[in-house]
């Protein structure tokens, strides 16, 4: 800004608040509906009799620390991150599945 000459420029800058009401208890009772699903989810590969056990170990991990979250303060990151988990995992399975079918 050396050796320009901004005397007299203005610049307007407003910020105005968005009013969002967040329900405290409906957003947890999403969050523990989540929670639930994933955890049926879970069940679900560990009782697979054909399941690998690595990925039912990782699903075991995941369901325990489903179980976990439900009782403490649930925060959506901490929902969010075990859903990805989750999705990496079934999409292992499906590659796993997919390789056991061409039987490589």
């Amino acid at each position: 800004m050396e050796g320009k000459d901004y005397e007299g420029l203005r610049v307007w800058l407003g910020i105005t608040p968005r009013r969002v009401r967040i329900d405290p208890r409906k957003k947890r009772a999403d969050y523990i509906k989540r929670l639930e699903n994933l955890m049926r989810e879970c069940d679900k590969i560990l009782s697979d009799p054909q399941g690998y056990e690595e990925l039912q170990v990782k699903a075991m991990a995941i369901l325990i620390r489903a179980i976990q979250v439900c009782y403490i303060l649930v925060t959506d990151e901490q929902v969010e991150a075990l859903e990805e988990e989750f999705e990496a995992l079934k999409r292992r399975i499906a590659e796993r599945d997919r390789a056991d079918k061409t039987g490589t």
